[in-house]
């Protein structure tokens, strides 16, 4: 078998993962953690409306959100999700300092409280890609 056919296998298993967060330095190491994974294939955007159009073209396995976004916050964009049919099955990973109560009455959001260990987050991830 050749490398690049067995390259193009490896991928076409691997999940994609969208990170949503308007902080390009966070952003880019969640990136970098993630594709180091073998198992995932990572992408970064600033906004909610850039994952949305985002989603139009590729649909995500699980959306590490950012509640604190310039325009939609995380929160709007997971409902936005969550009422769309072919969107409400992406498990939602809502991550922030300050986590608002509402959260609490959304089934398909889990949180994780920033600052963070890396190792928890890639914990996560795993079981929420299970």
């Amino acid at each position: 078998m050749r490398k690049d056919q067995y390259v193009d296998r490896e991928a076409a298993h691997s999940k994609h993962i969208l990170i949503v967060d308007d902080d390009p330095l966070l952003g880019d190491l969640l990136l970098e953690a993630l594709q180091e994974e073998k198992a995932y294939q990572a992408c970064h955007v600033l906004s909610g409306e850039i994952a949305l159009n985002s989603l139009q073209t590729d649909v995500p396995a699980l959306l590490p959100l950012d509640y604190h976004l310039p325009g939609m916050n995380g929160l709007e964009l997971a409902d936005w999700l969550g009422s769309r049919e072919e969107y409400d099955h992406i498990p939602i990973l809502l991550m922030s300092a300050d986590v608002p109560q509402e959260v609490s009455s959304h089934k398909h959001l889990r949180t994780l409280q920033k600052p963070f260990e890396l190792e928890t987050l890639l914990h996560l991830v795993a079981e929420l890609l299970a």
